[in-house]
């Protein structure tokens, strides 16, 4: 590991009720023994980078292994600017015939 990122999740109205940002909260607990900090919409979570893959890039490979190990499909991954301007990646994921929406943002690499 060569250093950490900051990662912010937003999920939309249908991920927030399947309780995705609790779930993933829960899988970085258990898999990585990172810091997180989880509301009912938004968290941020710091995860693992390595030179080759880090940014914006640890946060779509992590919640990517934690869709797939949960059972969800990933069916998308879209740029996307935040509100605020900033540049953010949008992944859709499906599973017992819905679909749901979390924006990745990094926040800070270090």
């Amino acid at each position: 590991m060569d250093g950490y990122a900051i990662v912010r999740l937003e999920a939309d109205e249908t991920a927030e009720k399947e309780g995705i940002l609790q779930q993933f909260n829960s899988y970085v607990h258990k898999a990585m023994h990172e810091l997180s900090f989880v509301q009912e919409r938004e968290g941020y979570f710091r995860l693992p980078c390595h030179d080759e893959i880090c940014g914006l890039s640890a946060g779509i490979m992590e919640f990517g292994e934690f869709l797939k190990s949960t059972g969800y499909t990933m069916v998308g991954i879209n740029s996307k600017a935040t509100l605020e301007g900033e540049s953010s990646t949008e992944v859709s994921f499906a599973k017992g015939g819905y679909e749901a929406h979390v924006t990745l943002s990094t926040v800070f690499v270090y």
